[in-house]
């Protein structure tokens, strides 16, 4: 189409693609759209620049030519900008309210194979703002579509979740994750993690016997803690579970979508758990040069202001010290407290024992689970009203004021009645029994030599993490004046 227009010498070419919208190959139909704009412009006898992008029209910040465009635009380079259809621009209706607002500060025309837009003419102007929210409309609804069909793949176990964790592969046919010949190498990373192997000890021996991430590099403390806690390794995918692509935000739990026996496993659910227990509730964070693990790291606090104390190897006297803390509780020598510690906890195997019998011979009725059954049929109960409203809502049969209102009132109920079920967990008596159960045997492994009071037996590392499953820490104080430090220890509820 010929433009006559004299103002126009040098334009800009514009050209995005997010998706294949004709089934012929993305690079294809760059190519066509790329030839078309082309020729239009020496139809027209326009000196060109191409831009030109495979992006989403999500944001403009995600962009990368876009924004190479807008700021050459803003330096005066073009008469206007060439693009095979307004929506190429974008079809965020924010974003495109910022880009016409620069093309009609630096008079710059927009020009498609069917027509030209003067932004200085209020009814281009109005054509324009016009265009844009029906495409950001069709924009919304396709977006929409495309998370139902999403969802509905997701719930059928299909991986949906980007490039297949390690150990595993996507099957082409039937989208699910197979084991692959990585798959012993995440069942070693697990084993390592249950018997009680730091992080920064398992890097170590990952490195010595050759085993690499998938793109041939060594692993590091965050990239062992992702494999921990994927849940795809014991057969479920969770999906919809941050707020946004890139967000940290966390969903309700209500909304997340769960889909156990996804796939086949690579880890037994015993092994997975046990092995998540270990790294998300004791800390197996590296230590730092001049640092290390003692048996009571991360268990030592300040009785008085709360701080967490630790320890102090001294080598000119080759000695171990509890450190000073910032508000005046003195340090000692560790070693003796240590003793101390290991006594009490040893001596606490009498009170589990008295709690046990007395649990065993409660004779009366318990009727907790009668009661956890109710309160999780009117959890399920509520789960799916809170379900339903979401699909009112994307059915558009009710507004977002209402939606809000409803959803917050389900969600609070939700929240509650879990709440419920976990204080009765709490009283359950069969729980009681077996956290009691897991508190002897953490006293029973811990009975023996420990490396750092008798030169041999437990490691340091061993103490610290069996110390870890039974008690919380110890309250600290040591005022001055005092001959000898005051302890409590503090032990995991029975």
């Amino acid at each position: 189409m010929l433009f006559n227009n004299d103002d126009i010498k040098h334009v800009a070419v514009y050209l995005r693609l997010s998706r294949d919208e004709e089934n012929k190959g993305i690079e294809q139909i760059l190519a066509n759209h790329r030839q078309t704009l082309i020729d239009l412009c020496n139809e027209n006898k326009w000196s060109y620049e191409i831009f030109e992008e495979v992006a989403s029209s999500s944001t403009i910040k995600d962009r990368e030519q876009m924004v190479k465009l807008l700021d050459r635009i803003e330096q005066g380079y073009y008469d206007a900008v060439v693009v095979m259809d307004i929506d190429r621009l974008s079809r965020n209706e924010f974003d495109a309210s910022i880009i016409k607002k620069i093309l009609f500060e630096t008079e710059t025309y927009i020009v498609t194979p069917y027509r030209m837009y003067d932004l200085s003419r209020d009814d281009d102007s109005l054509l324009l703002g016009i265009t844009n929210l029906i495409a950001s409309g069709e924009y919304k609804q396709i977006l929409k579509r495309m998370r139902r069909g999403k969802e509905y793949a997701q719930k059928q176990g299909h991986w949906t979740n980007g490039i297949a964790p390690l150990g595993f592969t996507k099957d082409p046919t039937t989208k699910k994750l197979v084991p692959n010949e990585r798959e012993k190498d995440i069942q070693l990373i697990f084993s390592e993690i249950v018997k009680g192997t730091t992080i920064p000890t398992l890097i170590n021996r990952l490195n010595s016997i050759g085993i690499k991430t998938r793109e041939g590099n060594s692993f590091h403390y965050n990239s062992i803690q992702r494999i921990i806690n994927n849940e795809a390794y014991k057969g479920t995918i969770i999906s919809n579970r941050n707020i946004g692509k890139h967000s940290n935000d966390i969903r309700p739990k209500d909304e997340w979508i769960i889909v156990q026996n996804a796939h086949p496993s690579i880890i037994d659910e015993t092994t997975w758990n046990a092995a998540n227990k270990i790294v998300n509730e004791y800390s197996f964070k590296a230590p730092r040069s001049k640092n290390r693990i003692y048996p009571t790291s991360n268990l030592i606090y300040c009785a008085n202001c709360g701080r967490s104390q630790g320890c102090n190897y001294k080598p000119h006297i080759d000695k171990i010290y509890i450190k000073h803390c910032k508000c005046g509780n003195r340090g000692f020598y560790y070693n003796p407290v240590l003793t101390l510690i290991k006594e009490e906890v040893l001596g606490y195997k009498e009170s589990i024992l008295e709690a046990f019998e007395s649990l065993k011979e409660d004779k009366q009725l318990d009727n907790t689970q009668n009661k956890k059954d109710q309160l999780t049929a009117r959890l399920n109960k509520s789960k799916k009203a809170l379900k339903n409203i979401n699909i009112l809502f994307e059915e558009d049969d009710i507004d977002i004021v209402e939606y809000r209102e409803r959803k917050a009132e389900r969600q609070e109920e939700v929240k509650l009645i879990e709440e419920e079920i976990l204080a009765l967990e709490k009283e359950d008596k069969s729980v009681k029994i077996e956290t009691l159960k897991e508190q002897l045997e953490a006293v029973e492994n811990l009975v023996g030599k420990w490396h750092l009071l008798d030169g041999e037996g437990y490691s340091d590392e061993k103490v610290n993490r069996l110390l870890h499953g039974l008690i919380s820490g110890v309250l600290w104080s040591f005022k001055k004046g005092d001959e000898s430090p005051d302890l409590t220890i503090i032990y995991k509820e029975g």
